[in-house]
């Protein structure tokens, strides 16, 4: 079960559709959400991102951080619930360096979630790296990315 926790499992057409917009959005960081049209959450087998929804990036300052347009931050969940979809993950970008949580990704990510956090570097654009986090007690720890 633990091996299966740290496994952040996506479709090839969903990586793929990830690692577009991130590259659309630079200079700025893209973000949105990771969601799941399996019914896997309540099974044994691992949950599988299989859609990628961008949500325009807000902040004031979106080539160094990023927030959500409330308005489609809200359209997407409602649409998410009403496809039965759910809700796995969040996903931002990082122009011009590692795959690595900043400071502020820490300030700003919800303390108690179960979400996996997604993080793609474009810091060398002919091969992105993505890289999955799990939060806990406080960290973020790494995931192992598999493509399903």
């Amino acid at each position: 079960m633990e091996a299966q926790q740290s496994k952040g499992m996506i479709t090839k057409s969903a990586y793929d559709l990830l690692i577009s917009i991130c590259k659309h959005a630079r200079p700025m960081e893209a973000c949105g959400i990771l969601v799941s049209s399996r019914e896997s959450m309540q099974s044994e087998n691992p949950t599988i991102i299989d859609t990628i929804i961008p949500i325009t990036n807000k902040h004031i300052d979106p080539t160094h951080s990023f927030t959500f347009d409330p308005a489609e931050w809200t359209a997407a969940y409602f649409e998410m619930q009403k496809n039965r979809q759910t809700l796995v993950g969040l996903f931002h970008s990082h122009p011009r360096t590692e795959a690595i949580p900043s400071s502020s990704d820490s300030e700003g990510f919800l303390p108690a979630s179960e979400l996996s956090y997604w993080i793609v570097s474009l810091r060398n654009i002919e091969t992105p790296h993505v890289q999955p986090y799990r939060r806990t007690e406080g960290a973020f720890i790494p995931m192992q990315l598999v493509l399903a």
